[in-house]
């Protein structure tokens, strides 16, 4: 309760650099990273999943109490 109560000063944080800078570098190397490991996982995925399901069923049927 006491946290609550007490009051913090305003501390001004140094603005980010702009897109070009170190971290910037940094970023656009991460979002590629990711935009190709969904591409990875998109594709895995498409060719996991069958389009046809009645072949799909007949295929994992089990017989015999498998």
């Amino acid at each position: 309760m006491n946290e609550r109560e007490r009051t913090h000063p305003e501390i001004p944080h140094p603005a980010p650099p702009a897109g070009g800078g170190a971290g910037g570098a940094n970023l656009d190397a991460l979002r590629a990273t990711g935009v190709a490991l969904l591409a990875a996982a998109d594709d895995a995925i498409t060719r996991v999943l069958s389009g046809d399901s009645q072949a799909f069923n007949q295929a994992v049927r089990q017989e015999g109490g498998q």
